[in-house]
């Protein structure tokens, strides 16, 4: 933490803070709230809906502070997992019911905290006029800052970003930490979107704004400042820092945060090319119940499993995409680029299918950070498809390293024989920020445009290095199955024997295997039930696939042996 951040965390903190605009909670009422975040950190959210829910019903006259309270952790747990429409319906009864413009705002605000979208920024505008009515500072800075951050809700980008500023100058006004912490997080997430270059700056300061000795309410805005920290410098490809925000946030976040940041976690392991840690991290994301985390974890894994199982299987991760893309839409653009990939590896019709709608999203939106993963994956599996899509995304690249970086290997990629040197530059910078596997992908490409021999031999061993290192087994098979590439031929990872990723027909691989063994056409053609003349064919096109490979060294490139399945 810089100077300037512990100033001001020692001039805004005289106290510990509760996030809350209840100020007098019953006893009763406190001790319901205290069961149903039990039960929320237990994993049973929707108990502890039940238990706010009998509450309300329970007969006990409630003031307006405990109807503030009940919707505040209604909407905590909503956040963490509680399903359903009952939840909303609930908030509106406790809306309808408390007596002073205040209440009525602190609770419509609580429904802005929980909602996505449009439904954002309506309850943020509702908050607001009724904490304008009441004179309250600090909920028309926190009403403000909600109105400010949906794309979807008619307002330019510029006036979005001005009312993220007002909210934080009023957040200011108010002396309120929670407040100032969530309102510069709202701020944060706006020029993040606009693709501003100071946004890291802008959650390393809104994260450490409160101490870490909080309670649930206030934890979780630290928590979310911290989490969206870490994902702001994923994509940036700032994986130090983003491991960083991990362990900070992992300190103050409690219940499904422990999911969350794992989440982010096997983010980060899977870029870096820590497989093993990234499918642990992965498994714990999974085994939560919050909206979205649960894809992203499964998203990950799947992104492990293309790299190092023998077989992929045939999940359905469209509803993953879906959902990961309305918690966050650069998880959501990642999910879809790995989609596309093992759609491409098991030879799907039109695998890059769902990548043109992910950044048509984008565009309209007008996000300037996150569906850059999108974009490369259909530049490598359809640069066709792809050039359209990249020119109208010219206007929305971020400055951030990483994007810059993708930039360079995708217009290396639609430049043809003439992207070299584009390839090469983004091939470095992303190995030089850790990302091996990518990196390997467009040395890969690079080798395959190489302008010498001397030149394609670097750029094939670089990302072979890489892609062992990483353990990355599908794409450093890919790699050594490369008809241009065959010389200094690599060797075939064992769990990729008998994959077919070398455009090779099914008929063409039982040819392979079996000429592979040192079969002749005849014995071929015996065993296939084919005309020996056929066999001969396709025993020429398969050595032809691979530059005329001798068919003495076709077990070598192909990494084919045992028996035809």
């Amino acid at each position: 933490m810089n100077d300037n951040v512990s100033e001001a965390r020692r001039a805004l903190l005289p106290g510990t803070s509760h996030a809350s605009f209840a100020a007098n909670v019953s006893t009763a009422v406190r001790e319901q709230l205290r069961r149903a975040e039990s039960a929320a950190l237990g994993g049973r959210a929707d108990h502890g809906f039940d238990i706010l829910r009998d509450t309300r019903a329970g007969g006990t006259p409630l003031a307006d502070d405990d109807r503030i309270a009940l919707a505040e952790m209604t909407s905590l747990l909503t956040r963490w997992g509680a399903p359903g429409p009952a939840p909303w319906e609930f908030l509106d009864e406790l809306a309808a019911a408390c007596h002073t413009p205040r209440a009525r705002g602190a609770v419509f605000l609580a429904q802005a905290r929980a909602a996505r979208g449009k439904a954002m920024a309506e309850y943020g505008t509702r908050a607001l006029f009724e904490f304008t009515a009441a004179g309250d500072i600090g909920g028309q800075a926190l009403a403000l800052s909600r109105m400010s951050f949906p794309a979807d809700a008619g307002l330019s980008p510029s006036y979005r970003r001005e009312l993220a500023r007002r909210a934080l100058a009023l957040a200011k006004r108010s002396g309120e930490p929670w407040i100032i912490a969530l309102v510069a997080g709202m701020l944060a997430a706006c020029e993040t979107y606009q693709g501003r270059k100071r946004a890291p700056g802008r959650w390393r300061q809104a994260a450490s704004l409160l101490p870490a000795d909080l309670d649930a309410v206030t934890g979780e805005v630290a928590a979310l400042n911290y989490l969206n920290w870490a994902l702001t410098c994923v994509y940036f490809g700032d994986y130090p820092t983003a491991l960083e925000a991990v362990a900070r946030g992992r300190v103050v976040g409690r219940g499904p945060w422990v999911n969350k940041f794992a989440a982010v976690e096997a983010l980060v392991r899977h870029r870096t090319g820590h497989l093993d840690v990234a499918r642990e991290q992965a498994a714990v994301a999974r085994a939560g119940t919050a909206p979205g985390i649960r894809e992203l974890g499964t998203a990950v894994a799947a992104a492990v499993t293309f790299e190092t199982a023998r077989r992929l299987p045939y999940d359905d991760l469209e509803t993953v995409v879906t959902v990961a893309y309305a918690t966050s839409p650069p998880c959501g653009a990642t999910a879809a680029a790995t989609l596309a990939y093992i759609r491409h590896a098991r030879r799907e019709p039109r695998p890059a299918r769902g990548l043109p709608p992910i950044l048509r999203k984008a565009r309209e939106a007008e996000h300037h950070f996150g569906w850059e993963d999108a974009l490369l994956a259909l530049t490598e599996i359809a640069p066709d498809a792809a050039r359209d899509e990249a020119a109208a995304m010219s206007r929305f690249w971020s400055p951030s390293p990483r994007a810059a970086a993708i930039r360079s290997v995708v217009e290396g990629h639609l430049a043809g024989k003439r992207g070299w040197a584009a390839l090469v530059e983004g091939a470095d910078a992303l190995a030089a920020m850790g990302e091996p596997i990518t990196a390997g992908r467009t040395y890969h490409a690079a080798a395959r445009v190489a302008p010498s021999p001397t030149e394609r031999t670097h750029a094939r061993d670089r990302a072979a290095e890489l892609f062992t290192t990483a353990g990355a087994d599908r794409s450093l098979a890919t790699l050594a199955r490369d008809r241009f590439l065959h010389g200094g031929l690599l060797h075939v990872p064992d769990n990729q024997r008998h994959q077919v990723n070398a455009g090779l027909t099914p008929r063409e691989r039982d040819v392979a295997v079996l000429a592979a063994q040192g079969f002749t056409a005849v014995e071929i053609a015996d065993r296939l039930g084919i005309t020996v003349g056929t066999a001969r064919n396709y025993v020429l096109n398969v050595r032809r696939k691979f530059g005329s490979v001798p068919k003495r060294r076709l077990a070598l490139v192909l990494g084919m042996v045992g028996d035809v399945h």
